[in-house]
């Protein structure tokens, strides 16, 4: 069962996404600049809109194990992808642990939290600020990169660690348990539409925006090839 609550939601962050990526391709190909805490802190907001609702639907829809792992390996199937093509392209920048990383891991670890949904608070909270002190430390190896550990010098295109990131999966998993949707009659098509296909669009969306970038600038394409 869909919920035109969820979609709705999930296609307002779509919304945000496409915009801040816009600008985001823009800069990394030196048409504009981005500076100030602004443009650093309004990524992590959509990063952390697109998490919580994760965490919601999973604790509204509660799938089976089966329907469970056919969308934990078509994430961890795209997570590779993801790594190997910014290897390829973007080497001194490459995507080892982005949002899609998560949520491959986060969704089989929200799988098991569906049975205690009185630690899904507390311990979402406790993850969320242990995960911000830890991402303040760095170490001489990469191995954690997974968890929030960074090395000296690590630079990435995205960056989504299990901590904190996945206590605010977890709030979203809470929040899914005593603010059930209900199922309302709403029809917001375009918006609708986005929310339903956001992980094709999270595929296709930097292709489609450096198309349009080299349509208006006339060289983003001779930069890459």
């Amino acid at each position: 069962m869909r919920y035109p609550e969820i979609d709705i939601a999930r296609g307002a962050a779509v919304i945000l996404m496409l915009l801040f990526h816009s600008f985001f391709d823009a800069h990394y190909f030196g048409k504009i600049e981005l500076s100030g805490d602004f443009w650093y802190y309004f990524p992590r907001f959509i990063g952390g809109m697109f998490i919580f609702i994760s965490g919601y639907t999973l604790s509204v829809v509660k799938p089976d194990f089966s329907r469970l792992k056919r969308k934990v390996l078509k994430l961890a199937a795209l997570s590779l992808a993801i790594t190997a093509v910014t290897l390829v392209f973007v080497p001194e920048k490459t995507v080892v642990f982005g949002i899609i990383h998560f949520f491959t891991l986060a969704t089989l670890l929200g799988y098991l939290f569906l049975r205690f949904p009185k630690i899904q608070l507390p311990a979402g909270i406790a993850l969320f600020f242990a995960g911000i002190a830890l991402n303040q430390i760095r170490v001489g190896t990469n191995m954690l990169v997974w968890l929030g550990l960074m090395p000296y010098g690590f630079t990435t295109l995205d960056y989504y660690p299990l901590l904190p990131w996945f206590g605010v999966f977890l709030l979203g998993m809470f929040f899914g348990n005593v603010a059930r949707p209900k199922g309302a009659n709403l029809n917001v098509p375009v918006v609708s539409f986005l929310g339903k296909n956001s992980l094709k669009i999270y595929v296709i969306q930097h292709p489609v925006i450096i198309l349009l970038l080299h349509l208006y600038f006339g060289d983003i394409l001779q930069q890459i090839f």
